[in-house]
């Protein structure tokens, strides 16, 4: 399996930088209790949070502090792309249970556009970080206004359709041809002119390589090619970088964190009213 690298910067860690930089209100270099209890306010767990991303336990939360490379790790980052893959020890309805409840942060009973979007945000950048996305994909039923908050029945869960490289690499030599005739038509008139010397279109060979690649992550996921996640993640990086952090997706990232708290050693401490 492709694991997250705890050194260096991940998308993931993009998305806490940019939730400091909103909490960060008066602009010093760490996050006081009161700022953190801004993300979710009348939380009583908000100290867990805090206790969570305070690593050297100090009463303060440095930018250095709120990463998940110190905070949350690359296990734990795994983790959570990990959970969404497709392992066949959780049902379809199980699995759309889970994500529904992590994705309804104000309890509503409802998904709002707002949610569904901090949702995607997420697993997208813990797939990128990962280097494999889930084969499970998550879709509205035909007819429903995905413009509207949703309640869990107005989903159902979906599957990527994997090819074995089998299916293309060993085929009989005349299917292989019209495989390759009906590539170089579709792509005949669309995309920029391929460089001089580089082949015009992807061969059988090539796709039975991709196939083998996708195949080759965890079970229940698909591996993105070598050749494409770098760019990948550097367009999402300038998405993250450019897009405004929203209450969802900023609720998201505390909830998150909550489910990491663990009590430090001497026991849990007591929880702490922001405003005391």
């Amino acid at each position: 399996m492709t694991t997250i690298s705890a050194a260096g910067s991940t998308l993931t860690q993009q998305l806490y930088q940019k939730l400091f930089d909103r909490l960060n209100l008066d602009g010093d270099d760490a996050l006081t209790l009161d700022e953190i209890s801004a993300v979710d306010a009348g939380n009583v767990k908000v100290s867990k949070a805090f206790e969570t991303f305070d690593a050297d336990a100090d009463g303060r939360v440095t930018r250095a502090e709120m990463t998940p490379a110190d905070t949350f790790g690359a296990d734990t980052l795994n983790a959570l792309i990990q959970a969404q893959s497709g392992s066949e020890s959780i049902s379809d309805q199980e699995y759309l249970a889970d994500w529904f409840a992590q994705t309804d942060t104000d309890g509503d009973g409802l998904v709002s556009k707002s949610e569904r979007e901090a949702s995607a945000d997420l697993r997208r950048a813990a797939a990128y970080d990962a280097g494999y996305a889930t084969d499970r994909v998550l879709m509205t039923r035909r007819g429903v206004d995905a413009d509207q908050p949703l309640s869990v029945d107005d989903f159902l869960v979906g599957r990527h359709l994997a090819l074995k490289p089998t299916q293309i690499s060993e085929i009989p030599p005349e299917l292989q041809a019209g495989i390759k005739e009906m590539l170089d038509s579709s792509g005949a008139d669309v995309g920029p002119t391929p460089p001089e010397g580089a082949p015009a279109q992807t061969s059988p060979e090539q796709i039975a390589a991709d196939l083998a690649e996708r195949a080759s992550g965890p079970d229940g996921g698909v591996s993105f090619l070598s050749r494409e996640i770098e760019d990948l993640r550097a367009s999402e990086a300038a998405r993250i970088a450019a897009a405004p952090m929203s209450d969802a997706l900023a609720a998201r990232l505390f909830q998150q964190a909550l489910n990491s708290w663990t009590p430090r050693e001497g026991g849990e401490r007591p929880v702490v009213e922001a405003n005391a």
